[in-house]
């Protein structure tokens, strides 16, 4: 997309809201007519504006689209976690109110050559990986994928459902959660913070793919070190995005 229509700001209407979770939900929205939808890369960003009854811009801020490229002819989902005064504007909008929307921007996306790729979200971490996986998942790719999603209790996890289900449909998908805080009785997926011994539990080699990791500053420094201690080389196979 031209750079000038980059930061054009696009008149989008909300289509609904959607809780994914108690304090993160997704916003849809759909242009406005006569506005263009502009296209996209799975990992890309935006800057969303809430307006003011006027029109112009009460305020502004980035969040990275949830959904895929391929299914966003005609809306695209954002990923939103409510933390903040914008976001808690954010959560009360309805459908037809219209807000702006310029961009994409950002290169957290899937390098051509790759044939697997292992991602590492911290909580609302996980929006721009969504939009990968779900990329990935509608073509129902080969290229291997791996999920750590790292949140504090099960309820916080949003999605859990959903790449629950799209594991068992897409065999080249593994979605591994960890639960920090708390994990109920029956609960089958990890518990505690990330390691080293539980990232060697669900990967075998270290040397093949790409990395990804999404998420608050220490999540990423903790990752990227210990990436580093199994001798993956952080510069060239680790995209970072820093949420928070």
């Amino acid at each position: 997309m031209d750079p000038k229509l980059l930061m054009m700001m696009r008149r989008f209407r909300v289509k609904e809201i959607l809780w994914e979770s108690p304090k993160t939900f997704t916003l849809r929205l759909a242009p406005e007519a006569g506005e263009m939808m502009g296209s996209f890369l799975a990992g890309q960003w935006v800057y969303l504006s809430l307006l003011n009854p006027d029109g112009t811009a009460w305020g502004r801020a980035a969040f990275s689209v949830a959904s895929a490229p391929d299914e966003s002819r005609e809306q695209l989902e954002l990923g939103i976690k409510v933390y903040g005064e914008f976001t808690k504007r954010a959560s009360r909008l309805v459908p037809d109110d219209i807000v702006g929307i310029q961009g994409p921007f950002g290169v957290f996306t899937i390098p051509a050559e790759a044939s697997s790729i292992i991602l590492f979200a911290g909580g609302i971490g996980i929006t721009p990986l969504r939009s990968i996986i779900r990329s990935l998942w509608l073509r129902r790719s080969a290229t291997q994928v791996i999920l750590f999603y790292s949140n504090k209790t099960i309820e916080e996890t949003a999605y859990f459902e959903e790449f629950t289900r799209m594991a068992k449909e897409w065999p080249a998908f593994r979605p591994i959660f960890l639960l920090t805080s708390q994990a109920p009785a029956n609960w089958m997926g990890e518990v505690g913070r990330i390691n080293a011994e539980m990232m060697r539990r669900h990967m075998q080699d270290f040397s093949q793919g790409f990395y990804f990791v999404c998420g608050p500053p220490g999540f990423i420094e903790t990752v990227k070190g210990l990436l580093i201690e199994q001798g993956v080389d952080v510069k060239k196979r680790l995209k970072k995005e820093l949420f928070g």
